[in-house]
């Protein structure tokens, strides 16, 4: 697995979502690295990490994770890496100090008693669509995290740079991430959290409903909630400077 660490100060981790690589963060991780050390992750089949069938399997992700970062560390966690690092919290609870969501859920699709979801009809179309063209479907993907936000056209051309700039994600890899957005369930890992956590959502995200963090909030009240206006799916890459600040006021704090 590779992971990038740069930076001087605490020690935090950072995962990527779903389709892309560490180099994501880099607008974030730039000013982020004056204060802390960062262990930039790739998770497998992304960026420089290799892929191997089945490392997306919790019993080896996981291991593999913390077997790869420090003892004791911040997390944070975009979409897919929020609900991975949420699985870290419960598995190995020694190894966070805390946690911050960013655009993440811990179910990301619908149901009777969870309505802030995506309905699995459109993460079932993404993966049948993979076969057929690859590309146009990660494109279609990075449009729908970009939509309806302030600056969506900004978004999305740095989400495309970012995806080209790296080696293509494998697509066995990719299956196997969104295999992960629709079955995984972190409710309970969230609502036993020990940790203190942090959620940072958009105003106009389309695949996290802001008022999730309500939901959210019923689960675990001591979470940290804050919604960044007029962002989308990808607030780090549309408000970079407020998500600094909340990131070290809620680490600080």
């Amino acid at each position: 697995m590779h992971i990038e660490t740069r930076g001087h100060g605490p020690d935090l981790v950072m995962l990527h979502g779903w389709s892309m690589h560490s180099g994501v963060w880099h607008q974030l991780a730039d000013s982020l690295a004056e204060r802390f050390t960062l262990h930039l992750v790739d998770l497998p089949g992304h960026g420089y990490s290799n892929w191997q069938a089945g490392q997306f399997d919790f019993d080896k992700l996981l291991p593999a994770l913390a077997d790869n970062t420090p003892e004791q560390a911040c997390w944070m966690g975009w979409s897919l890496g929020g609900l991975i690092s949420l699985a870290m919290a419960q598995r190995f609870p020694q190894k966070l100090t805390k946690l911050t969501l960013m655009a993440a859920t811990p179910r990301f699709v619908k149901s009777r008693d969870w309505p802030c979801a995506m309905r699995a009809t459109v993460f079932e179309d993404f993966a049948a669509n993979l076969d057929v063209d690859k590309k146009q479907t990660l494109q279609r993907f990075l449009m729908l995290q970009a939509k309806g936000a302030e600056q969506s056209r900004d978004t999305i051309r740095q989400l495309s740079r970012e995806l080209v700039n790296q080696h293509s994600p494998d697509s066995q890899a990719l299956h196997a991430g969104l295999d992960c957005l629709l079955e995984t369930d972190m409710r309970q890992a969230l609502a036993e959290l020990n940790c203190p956590v942090q959620m940072i959502l958009g105003s106009r995200d389309t695949l996290i409903p802001a008022d999730m963090a309500g939901f959210a909030k019923t689960l675990n009240p001591a979470l940290e909630t804050a919604v960044i206006d007029g962002a989308g799916h990808a607030p780090f890459i549309a408000q970079p400077g407020q998500c600094r600040q909340l990131i070290e006021q809620f680490i600080d704090g």
